[in-house]
């Protein structure tokens, strides 16, 4: 059903959740796993190609080695995207550029604290531009 899936993902307990279950369908639906994290869209100013910036994606990419491979099985059939972006309309033109037919997010809030500042704006704007099906994945 799914040939191509998109993890929006924040190291936090919503986004190792949603990386979970995206490794899961990918692996069930032998679809392609993408996993988008944005990077704080200040470095953006920055050229493309400047070193802090591949710093910073070297330091992601080790993060992501270090900490979520082992919760989440074997990650070598998917690949990282990391650039200076807003979160949400990184999200969006991520899913668009690679035709993505499923987009995940983490809801990061707790059954005992709501926070819906910064979840409205993501899930909201992600929820209206997504070219695909979202699927929020809530904090257990």
């Amino acid at each position: 059903m799914f040939h191509c899936i998109l993890v929006a993902f924040k190291f936090s307990k919503a986004g190792l959740l949603a990386l979970e279950l995206g490794n899961r369908l990918a692996r069930e639906q032998d679809a392609a796993l993408h996993i988008f994290h944005a990077l704080d869209y200040n470095l953006g100013r920055l050229e493309k190609d400047a070193p802090d910036i591949e710093e910073l994606k070297a330091l992601i990419r080790k993060r992501l080695d270090e900490e979520v491979a082992p919760q989440v099985g074997d990650l070598s059939r998917a690949d990282l995207i990391c650039h200076p972006d807003d979160p949400a309309m990184g999200i969006c033109k991520a899913a668009m550029d690679l035709g993505v037919d499923l987009l995940i997010l983490g809801a990061h809030h707790t059954h005992t604290k709501i926070s819906l500042g910064r979840l409205d704006y993501i899930a909201m704007t992600v929820l209206e531009k997504a070219p695909c099906p979202v699927m929020m994945v809530p904090c257990r």
